[in-house]
Formats: C-alpha cells, structure tokens, sequence
C-alpha cells in the first residue's frame, strides 16, 4: 500500500487513530469560520467524534478559530495566536475523551499521532 493522504496513514498504522485537520476560509464570503476538526478511524473506518454535531461538520468535533479581534471563548489576539487556541482546545478535549496522545504536523499539514507519521510518512511528491 502507498502513503498518499492522512488516511492511508492512520489505516496502514491500525488500530484506533486520531487526526485533527484544519480547514481554513477558502471563500472570502463564507459562513464558516476557519477551524480545526477532529477525525477518528478504527482499523480504517471512519468513526464520528460528535454525533451531534452541525451537518456541516459531518459528525467530527470542531473548534473554530475567532475571526474577530474581539473577546470570544477567552481568545484574544492576533489571527495566529487565536488559531493555536483553538488548537490547544481540540487537543485538550483530545486528551480528556482519548487520553493522552502526541501529535505532529504531516506533510498534508494535518496533525497525526507521532508514531503514525514516523512509522508511514507521506513522501514528498517525485
């Protein structure tokens, strides 16, 4: 099996993985702020991480980065330092749902468990 995405990486590791993704603004008149999401695969399928989240959501549990400037949730400050909030929030739920688990960034950007992306890292493309 090639690595190609972060799925193929969770599959080739097994067991019970999780991702989290970001997904920025890719429309400057979208509804949807920029935020991360939490992904979950067992042995390959797809599990929700928030049965009832919003149908756009897709059942994974999301922390939105603020757009605004103003106080929201406790985040202030510049759009980076919001973003690594929000962050710091989806791997704190992480830790209280899953346990404790260490993440780093793949090639895709997406943030996989460290031992998934030292053992199947996504090769960079010829």
């Amino acid at each position: 099996m090639s690595i190609i995405n972060t799925y193929d990486q969770c599959v080739a590791a097994g067991g019970d993985r999780i991702v989290i993704f970001y997904h920025k603004n890719k429309h400057g008149r979208s509804s949807r702020p920029p935020h991360f999401s939490v992904g979950r695969y067992k042995d390959g399928v797809r599990l929700a991480t928030d049965p009832n989240a919003h149908w756009q959501d897709y059942g994974l549990k999301t922390f939105h980065v603020d757009w605004s400037t103003e106080t929201h949730n406790n985040r202030t400050g510049t759009f980076s330092q919001r973003k690594q909030a929000a962050l710091e929030e989806a791997l704190a739920w992480i830790t209280s749902k899953f346990g404790k688990r260490e993440f780093v960034r793949n090639r895709l950007g997406h943030y996989v468990e460290k031992d998934v992306n030292d053992r199947f890292p996504i090769p960079s493309p010829r």
